[in-house]
């Protein structure tokens, strides 16, 4: 498992940094205090080199005995290894994930299974990073599952050749546009993208199936993505399980990983979804 456990001296050394802004709402002013503060720790700093490191290498971390139900201290947290958004998050920096109806029209707000998927595929360039900060999980199921792009790729090429690979990287995937620097619309997009040594992956399978209906696809480009159903529909070992417990934080790379949920068992179940663009990606972004 990658994991990483903050010690006792680390939880008061992220309640101190939220003291510069106690009383403050948390808007932008706040939240540029924060990451200055968290940055004048170097064992703060130290850990988050940790987390970005794992974050790239593996697509995911767990972070452990993290304060999640403190608000300040938890943005400070996420702070150390992204710049923390309310855009494309329910215009919140916490949104909260929690049953509440079987008819939900967000799936997340429900207890059934949520497939492998990206988030934030409505933005011409989706979140860098994924939080999912648990303050109390259901008492079975909700485990969380990551696949990497890479191993994505590996299992495409593996069943469906290199063609159905070189077929997902093309820019003809029709993906919902809801972006406030790009407008709204329809964006035509590659699912599979390699960067050199980086494989980067954008995937909505309920999105997908209803606007390929609406967008016709060559035979070529709808046997690619018919090889990425069933890739993600049976991940197989390269999938990692997590459950996460009170005060475990989970951190996804949003766009070199999958990520998906079980189906919740029975019990109360609170999550707090926090979303962040790369510390080295954020200039372009409005925050």
């Amino acid at each position: 498992m990658n994991e990483i456990c903050l010690r006792e001296a680390d939880r008061r050394e992220l309640s101190e940094v939220a003291s510069v802004v106690a009383g403050w709402s948390l808007d932008g002013p706040s939240l540029e205090a924060l990451r200055a503060q968290a940055g004048q720790s170097e064992s703060l700093r130290s850990i988050g080199l940790e987390v970005q490191r794992s974050l790239r290498e593996n697509g995911f971390v767990l972070v452990k005995n993290v304060p999640c139900s403190e608000d300040a201290e938890l943005v400070a947290f996420l702070g150390l290894v992204a710049i923390p958004s309310a855009l494309g998050n329910g215009d919140t920096l916490f949104f909260d994930i929690s049953p509440s109806s079987p008819d939900s029209a967000d799936v997340s707000g429900t207890s059934a299974e949520f497939p492998l998927h990206t988030d934030s595929t409505f933005f011409s360039v989706p979140h860098d990073v994924l939080g999912l900060a648990c303050v109390q999980n259901s008492v079975s199921g909700g485990e969380s599952i990551i696949v990497r792009a890479a191993d994505v790729a590996n299992r495409v090429r593996a069943i469906g050749g290199a063609d159905a690979v070189a077929a997902l990287g093309e820019q003809v995937y029709p993906f919902y546009l809801r972006d406030p620097l790009f407008g709204h619309g329809i964006q035509m997009v590659p699912i599979l993208v390699a960067d050199g040594d980086e494989w980067y992956v954008r995937y909505r399978g309920d999105i997908l199936a209803k606007l390929t209906e609406r967008f016709e696809l060559d035979e070529i480009h709808l046997h690619a993505l018919s090889v990425l159903h069933q890739v993600v529909t049976e991940p197989e070992s390269r999938a990692v399980q997590v459950r996460l417990d009170t005060d475990d934080l989970l951190l996804v790379d949003n766009r070199r990983a999958l990520h998906a949920r079980t189906a919740l068992g029975p019990g109360e179940r609170r999550l707090r979804r926090m979303k962040g663009y790369s510390l080295k990606n954020s200039a372009w972004r409005i925050i």
